[in-house]
């Protein structure tokens, strides 16, 4: 994620919808909460904070299938 505003962010979200029986199996820089098809992930303590033009990023795996997917 990319701060694109004048000032810095304290924190962020992200939510996205799967359509099918996939799940998180682990994610690093942030915690998720799952709530039928959708995924809420947001900011781990030590990387909340986002200065003005700033970016920060956070990982997960999934399942069923292989891969990483990074955002």
């Amino acid at each position: 994620m990319t701060d694109t505003g004048p000032t810095a962010i304290r924190s962020w979200k992200v939510t996205w919808t799967w359509s099918g029986s996939q799940k998180v199996t682990d994610m690093w820089n942030a915690s998720y909460t799952r709530s039928g098809p959708t995924v809420t992930a947001v900011d781990a303590a030590h990387d909340g904070a986002i200065a003005a033009g700033g970016s920060t990023g956070f990982g997960f795996g999934g399942a069923p299938g292989a891969g990483v997917c990074r955002a």
